[in-house]
């Protein structure tokens, strides 16, 4: 007999879900054309449920803000354990955090309607919080193993996430996606060996 699953777990499940169909909606109609009613119609729950879970419109792009940031850092970890040796680990790695801002959904909901919606400050909170910690350790174990100059790591993570994260703006307003990733990618590598010692 399969067991029954506590309130605590059903109101996770339900949390989920509305996640799954808010990214939707925020990612084809964008946050200010995207109605809470849509949302909780299509999830069969009236919009009372669900500000009861996420407080609103704005507590529910939060959450698939970070879930679609948690998906970044998801992509990144796999990368991370793939056995390569480090330098070239920490290549891939930047290539795939990149790479994410060509997915269409990750671009619109990260790059585009998350900075106006939550504001510059909670936007960087909470990046810092998911990615950032990624690249500070990366830098990090180069450091430590003299394989990159020894500079001061903070300065170092912040110069290295602001021009990622300037180029993965630049590449989301691109005509050409693809070719600005190429010349993008290219440019931030260069940057990245200019490291070495």
């Amino acid at each position: 007999m399969a067991k029954a699953l506590s309130k605590i777990e059903t109101g996770q499940q339900t949390a989920a879900h509305l996640v799954a169909i808010a990214r939707k909606h925020f990612r084809t109609r964008g946050y200010t054309s995207t109605a809470l009613e849509d949302i909780a119609k299509e999830a069969g729950m009236t919009r009372g449920a669900v500000y009861h879970h996420f407080n609103g419109k704005k507590g529910l792009f939060l959450a698939v803000f970070s879930d679609a940031q948690e998906n970044i850092a998801n992509r990144i970890i796999k990368v991370d354990k793939s056995g390569l040796p480090i330098w070239e680990r920490f290549i891939a790695c930047n290539r795939v955090f990149l790479e994410a801002c060509l997915d269409s959904e990750l671009q619109k909901i990260v790059l585009i309607d998350a900075p106006a919606v939550l504001g510059w400050d909670e936007w960087r909170k909470i990046d810092e919080e998911i990615t950032l910690g990624i690249l500070r350790s990366h830098l990090k174990e180069l450091i430590d193993e003299g394989i990159i100059k020894p500079l001061p790591l903070e300065p170092l993570t912040h110069a290295i996430s602001g021009a990622n994260n300037e180029v993965l703006l630049w590449i989301a307003e691109s005509a050409d996606p693809q070719k600005a990733f190429d010349e993008a990618f290219s440019t931030i590598n260069e940057l990245l060996w200019s490291l070495r010692k």
